[in-house]
């Protein structure tokens, strides 16, 4: 046995919460751009209305990571990683191991009769996304080519789900490079598959497909190197009676719905697509796409790093360090979010342009895909704040409060959904989402700031005045310097190009000049150490 092994866990020197975010968000911001690479071949390589294939393949998709993010991201972070941290602060490196194989074993078994069952089952679960709308489905053929492409991508959401329970371990001891790589390696996939594997296929969506499993070993295996300098790489155990285990098992339930409301309103929104015009489905799913860069480099980079570093504050009872950390993140969450939304809301139709409007997706779809990322980019810095805020509650292994204003979100979601589809269509779905995280991230600042957890005070305040400020300047300059919506469909792709990177451009140092002038400062988005 090692000298050590009987040991506290340590994880050695831990730079500063901004460095770390810093890490994962330009890592997170370099997988979206890859990402928005990606969507501008899908939209050249499956269009969005004007073929079957692209609603098929996107609902396909769709269905593991709806899975994979409801339960491995989302509910398993925020149920595990407290529990881990709880050993590195206060067990030996005996139980830690053991808790790390135990919760591979089962997790493993788990999946593994899930992955099979989706393969099998896959034509129930296309029929529960297109629930009032299969008959048509089933009619032009979108129903088969989507059960199809679900039999062969459903051991996905296996794969990528024990890589994520990979690198919730990672990211618990401070490593943060590893797990913000993997989702590099599937766009990379696609888009190889894209330009080069379309010839081995009679139905050119199989190529995705097929790289999307190739994808998820290369994910899964990425992450073993840096488990064997840690010395967890071990075989994994069943074992369903492990206190650790059962522990977190405790909080798994509640967890599986309140961290993943986004994706449940995603599902319904889905089905009520699915029974629009063709095509429905696409353009929501395009202008997510533009909405998850932001959310993404900012949002999930800062929940990353902050539930493994309040888990631990709260485990050595610093109630001072945990509200700085919680504070911090809604801070830069402002400082970036708020110019964020702001510019995807006034360039909605330059940038769909821009990136999508090529081959198959014609300019119908550019004016559905912008109206629909003008109502997201609504909701962009409440689902950001979402992000932020939810882990104040799990790290103190409260999972039940955020499962209650979850419930509320969804429901709010379903009742706005219901009622404006009939008369907006797809814009309708993109409201709801909206206004369902303004209501989720209320509910859930409200609740910190009961429990003495998060404080609106006058320094806040004051950075919500300077962000108004900088973003209110950034929209005049950009108002003032964008051409007509109209003149997008007569600019070539090159000047497309040039418009919209003069405009982001000036955006930028709008925002940024501005927001010196009234106070923000870099040093703001450090945070504590």
């Amino acid at each position: 046995m090692d000298q050590d092994h009987n040991q506290p866990i340590t994880t050695g020197k831990e730079k500063g919460i901004g460095s770390r975010g810093f890490v994962v968000g330009s890592l997170t911001g370099c997988s979206r751009v890859l990402g928005l690479l990606r969507t501008m071949a899908e939209s050249r390589f499956l269009g969005a209305s004007a073929t079957r294939i692209a609603d098929a393949f996107f609902l396909a998709f769709r269905v593991p990571n709806f899975f994979r993010r409801l339960t491995a991201e989302g509910a398993f972070a925020q149920a595990f990683i407290p529990v881990l941290a709880q050993f590195q602060e206060t067990g030996t490196r005996e139980e830690l191991e053991e808790f790390v194989q135990a919760v591979a074993g089962n997790f493993g078994l788990v999946l593994l009769i899930v992955c099979v069952l989706g393969s099998v089952f896959a034509p129930a679960f296309i029929t529960i996304f297109t629930i009032g709308s299969t008959s048509a489905w089933v009619a032009d053929g979108r129903f088969d080519l989507a059960t199809g492409l679900l039999v062969v991508m459903f051991p996905y959401l296996g794969l990528i789900s024990f890589t994520a329970f990979l690198g919730s371990v990672l990211n618990s001891f401070d490593r943060f490079f590893v797990p913000a790589f993997i989702p590099v390696i599937l766009n990379i996939a696609m888009i190889c598959a894209m330009l080069f594997g379309t010839t081995w296929f009679a139905e050119r969506a199989y190529a995705l497909a097929w790289a999307v499993i190739v994808a998820g070993v290369i994910q899964l295996l990425w992450h073993f190197p840096s488990l064997v300098s840690l010395r967890l790489l071990k075989l994994p155990k069943v074992n369903w009676r492990l206190p650790g285990f059962t522990q977190m098992m405790k909080l798994f339930g509640p967890a599986v719905f309140a961290a993943s409301v986004g994706q449940i309103n995603i599902l319904v929104g889905t089905q009520i697509a699915a029974s629009l015009v063709i095509g429905s489905v696409s353009w929501l799913y395009y202008a997510d796409r533009l909405i998850e860069l932001p959310v993404g480099m900012i949002a999930i980079a800062l929940q990353t790093v902050i539930l493994p570093s309040i888990s631990k504050l709260h485990n050595r009872g610093d109630q001072i360090g945990f509200r700085r950390h919680i504070l911090w993140g809604a801070e830069v969450g402002l400082i970036l979010g708020v110019p964020a939304a702001v510019g995807l809301f006034v360039l909605a139709t330059p940038l769909t342009a821009t990136l999508f409007f090529r081959g198959e997706f014609t300019w119908e779809d550019v004016q559905m895909v912008a109206v629909a990322l003008q109502a997201f980019a609504v909701g962009v810095l409440p689902l950001m704040l979402v992000k932020i805020f939810a882990p104040g509650f799990f790290a103190k292994k409260d999972t039940k409060t955020p499962f209650y204003y979850a419930s509320i979100s969804v429901a709010v979601n379903i009742l706005v959904s219901l009622s404006l589809f009939q008369f907006i269509h797809h814009v309708g779905i993109a409201i709801a989402t909206s206004v369902a995280a303004f209501v989720h991230a209320t509910l859930l600042m409200v609740g910190l700031m009961r429990r003495g957890d998060f404080k609106i005070s006058k320094p806040f305040i004051k950075v919500c005045m300077q962000v108004a400020i900088a973003s209110g300047s950034m929209v005049v300059l950009l108002h003032f310097l964008s051409p007509s919506n109209n003149l997008w469909l007569d600019f070539s792709i090159w000047v497309r190009i040039l418009w919209l990177s003069l405009l982001i451009g000036a955006g930028m140092v709008a925002y940024f000049v501005v927001g010196l002038v009234v106070g923000l400062r870099p040093r703001q988005l450090i945070g504590p150490n």
